[in-house]
């Protein structure tokens, strides 16, 4: 029986991913195909090529002001940041050249700009398939790839089950990040996670003096302030992304589904790996028994 690992999207809350592959490993899973979205592909990548761990104490490391430098904030077409520093530390240190040289089958998924459709990777060079899978819309700028213009495989698939499925895995894991964005919230969790968007705006506002005009309100109502550029950004792509991937879910359930607790977790929270990789340990804890139980079903079967 071959096991897939499907990592979903979810900018910083991806380091959970590290706490829950290691944990997953600890209960004597054996992971035989992984594929990965946006913040998936990255981490995904990592594990595929043998590099978890480096990753991890890299990651764990990182402070907000070097997460805002790595981020290369600017004005450029298509996005406000490049993140080429967070590619190429990538593709230097963490990640195989190609997936043909990578321990475990991998691919990423990625959205054609203009047809909409979903575009997979699992052969030939990985770099530019990872920074694709990962332009998250108005953050970061498309990637040229073939004639087309790609963007965060999130708009799309945001847990890419299928991409597993597809390379031939009979069991799949899968981690969905933003299950904790609810559009039928009640009133103090909608203030929360109000708040939690906020540090997005607060976090690019440290940039350059001119793209912290654009975080900085124009004017106010009789009641708020409107909220700034990438609190919009961020919101809107979480409320497409929780949809998207009920709807895929639902299509294409995986065997096992893990959702950790991550409500509040900002967009461009990076430096706060260690918490996140906890957190991802202590989910697939609160799971075990059910993981194992799943796989002895399945192995039966």
């Amino acid at each position: 029986m071959k096991i897939g690992l499907a990592l979903g999207a979810g900018a910083a809350r991806g380091w959970t991913h590290i706490g829950i592959i290691q944990a997953l490993e600890k209960l004597g899973v054996k992971i035989d195909i992984v594929a990965g979205c946006s913040i998936g592909a990255y981490v995904g990548a990592a594990y595929a090529s043998g590099k978890l761990e480096p990753l991890k104490e890299w990651a764990c490391s990182l402070t907000e002001w070097q997460i805002l430098s790595l981020m290369g904030v600017g004005i450029r077409k298509g996005g406000i940041a490049s993140g080429q520093k967070v590619f190429t530390k990538l593709a230097e240190e963490f990640c195989a050249s190609t997936f043909e040289e990578m321990h475990k089958p991998f691919a990423v998924v990625a959205t054609d700009l203009y047809s909409g459709r979903e575009v997979m990777f699992n052969n030939g060079p990985v770099g530019s398939c990872i920074q694709a899978s990962c332009a998250i819309p108005a953050l970061f700028s498309p990637v040229a790839h073939n004639g087309r213009w790609l963007v965060d495989g999130a708009v799309v698939n945001p847990v890419p089950v299928n991409l597993c499925r597809q390379m031939g895995a009979d069991f799949v894991i899968a981690v969905n990040l933003n299950a904790d964005f609810k559009p039928q919230r009640l009133d103090k969790p909608t203030v929360e996670h109000e708040k939690i968007q906020k540090k997005t705006d607060d976090f690019f506002s440290k940039g350059s003096n001119i793209v912290r005009q654009w975080f900085s309100p124009e004017g106010k109502d009789e009641k708020m302030d409107p909220p700034g550029i990438l609190s919009v950004m961020s919101s809107s792509l979480e409320i497409l992304q929780a949809r998207v991937t009920r709807s895929r879910l639902a299509g294409d359930p995986p065997d096992v589904l893990i959702e950790p607790h991550l409500s509040d977790v900002g967009l461009m929270e990076f430096h706060r790996a260690t918490e996140l990789c906890l957190e991802g340990e202590r989910t697939v804890s609160r799971l075990a028994e059910e993981i194992q139980y799943q796989l002895v079903i399945e192995n039966e079967a």
